[in-house]
């Protein structure tokens, strides 16, 4: 057994060597901060080039990237929020619907009802004294004592009862 086990254990050992091997390694790089003749002054990724002096020489490391948590937990948070704006435009749509139902079943309530009662009109006999009286408030009208007679004799004749006694025009 002893035999099967180590025979085993070789090709994932190699299999692991492999793998680190073949790995991409995070590569650190090197800024430079290089000097010229004149005082300029450049930082850069390579080395100072020939007649520029070399005044420090500083290792980077790049960003890691996120850990495999992270990336579980920023998933798990847009998977919430996308679940949380389905359930928002969901509720929304519903919300609508009854809307629109509540105003179906008004206009079909308003539609079966009852006709409204007219509203109570006036006689024309009291339409006649009021414009009796809305002509009598108008002085800029100049009406002659024969045009408010022949108005007045108008009302007269509109408010008689037709079932009434008739008299004569002098209304005697």
């Amino acid at each position: 057994m002893r035999a099967d086990a180590k025979e085993s254990a070789m090709p994932l050992s190699r299999l692991v060597l492999l793998a680190l091997l073949l790995a991409p390694a995070a590569q650190a790089e090197s800024l430079y901060k290089c000097t010229g003749e004149k005082g300029a002054v450049s930082i850069q990724s390579e080395p100072c080039p020939k007649g520029m002096t070399q005044v420090w020489k500083r290792d980077t490391a790049p960003d890691p990237g996120p850990t495999p948590e992270q990336q579980a937990a920023q998933a798990a948070a847009a998977e919430a929020e996308a679940a949380r704006a389905a359930e928002a435009a969901r509720l929304a749509n519903l919300e609508r619907l009854a809307e629109r139902l509540e105003r179906e079943e008004q206009a079909r309530r308003a539609a079966t009802a009852a006709p409204a009662e007219r509203p109570p009109t006036k006689s024309e006999c009291t339409l006649a004294h009021e414009f009796q009286e809305a002509t009598g408030g108008m002085p800029w009208l100049e009406l002659t004592q024969t045009q408010r007679e022949r108005i007045r004799s108008w009302v007269i004749r509109t408010c008689r009862d037709p079932d009434g006694p008739v008299s004569d025009a002098t209304g005697t």
